[in-house]
């Protein structure tokens, strides 16, 4: 009997996880292999302490966790929703010019949900330890890779080596795997830091996910489940620096500033820790048997918060491509059939960094040309029709990720 084929996932992150429980849970889940290296331990949701890493999920992102299970774990444990934006530039958050995105204005219940790495990572593999074609490999590294006509060959860096119809590279946005396929990349450096940390503030954050633009980069404070506030800071890397090394109190005055008040006395803060800030877009996504996804494909300027967003958009494309060809009888490693998956992201992601670059950049010219910036930003705020369009392609109610015979279960094709 023909051995079934096996999808070999290198990165036990959100993306990599999520394509494991796509897989687990779909259209061919009786007739695949699924196997997760990871090479460093997997965190596990602690309840008495929040993660610093939270992501801004959108509403075809939580759909995606609904489908394969997880949702209702993430919920039950710690997720805050948010149902209005605002955004600003200048020293009043409630000038003329500022924009205010409210759910109810599309007549949703939130613009999304702010949600913790370790918590999402450790619902999906719980999901995931249920599932008997599933396999998590911890603490196992990938040290080269040798694509054959029929599969690609994975060495590992304990000695050993395994085979898989398909590799699906989630290894983050410096890739093992892409440098191994020698896939190029463009790359830009951006010369900032992002500053995250949380913090306890004497007003409510109002269930508001708050950001200014400073000629430094953007500030966003985004609520959290238990009344404090995640603070992502974009400063120039010498800024960022200083303001690291600062004490707490230091630093709490400052970005008391620069969040110009919106949340009242911030009265403390958690650990602060420091990402460097780059964007990044493989050249291409596919090679034969193998093909990039999330961090190790794209990597965009966090202004946004939509980095996770896009990764999980590409999670449920490349499991639809792959579905779709074993069940039209095709080889799913063919590059043929990976490029499809590759056309149906690539131009999507490579318009959204190019978006947030352009953005960055243009809150970061002289503040000669500030009038003009909040000459649109009120037009924007003016034009409800573009208003809805844009948070609507935010929540992802514009990704096609409706379709329900790409998100069915397997138990469903009885």
């Amino acid at each position: 009997m023909k051995a079934a084929p096996t999808i070999v996932i290198a990165g036990a992150g959100v993306v990599g996880l999520a394509v494991a429980a796509l897989l687990a849970t779909g259209r061919c889940a009786d007739r695949l292999r699924v196997l997760v290296l990871e090479a460093r331990p997997l965190p596990r949701f602690n309840p008495a302490d929040v993660d610093p890493r939270v992501y801004a999920l959108s509403r075809a992102s939580q759909r995606l966790l609904t489908r394969v299970g997880a949702w209702p774990r993430i919920v039950s444990q710690r997720a805050c929703a948010y149902r209005r934006m605002h955004v600003w530039e200048g020293e009043d958050p409630f000038a003329s010019s500022a924009l205010d995105f409210d759910a109810a204005d599309i007549g949703e219940s939130d613009l999304g949900h702010i949600v913790e790495d370790n918590l999402v990572r450790t619902a999906l593999v719980e999901r995931l330890a249920g599932a008997s074609n599933v396999e998590i490999n911890v603490g196992t590294g990938v040290a080269a890779v040798h694509v054959e006509p029929s599969h690609a060959a994975v060495d590992l860096d304990n000695g050993g080596r395994i085979r898989g119809t398909v590799l699906l590279a989630a290894d983050g946005s410096d890739s093992a795997i892409r440098k191994l396929l020698d896939l190029p990349v463009a790359e830009h450096r951006y010369g900032q830091t992002a500053i995250v940390t949380h913090v306890t503030s004497a007003g409510s954050h109002r269930e508001t996910a708050w950001q200014r633009f400073l000629p430094g980069g953007p500030l966003a404070l985004l609520p959290l489940n238990d009344g404090r506030s995640s603070v992502v800071w974009s400063l120039p890397t010498e800024d960022a620096d200083r303001l690291l090394a600062a004490g707490e109190t230091e630093f709490l005055r400052e970005l008391a500033a620069a969040s110009a008040g919106v949340l009242g006395d911030l009265t403390a803060c958690s650990a602060r820790v420091a990402f460097p800030l780059r964007a990044l877009h493989a050249l291409r996504y596919t090679a034969p048997r193998a093909a990039l996804i999330g961090d190790a494909a794209h990597t965009v300027h966090p202004l946004a918060g939509q980095g996770m967003n896009l990764g999980m958009l590409d999670a449920a494309a490349v499991v639809a491509v792959l579905e779709d060809a074993l069940l039209a009888g095709e080889d799913p490693g063919d590059l043929k059939v990976l490029r499809r998956y590759e056309r149906q992201r690539k131009g999507d992601n490579l318009a959204m960094l190019i978006a947030f670059d352009t953005l960055n950049g243009l809150f970061r010219l002289p503040a000669a040309v500030a009038p003009l910036r909040a000459l649109g930003l009120r037009a924007v705020d003016s034009a409800h029709p573009v208003k809805r369009l844009l948070m609507q392609h935010a929540l992802g109610l514009r990704s096609g990720t409706n379709d329900a015979s790409r998100w069915s279960h397997a138990e469903s094709q009885a």
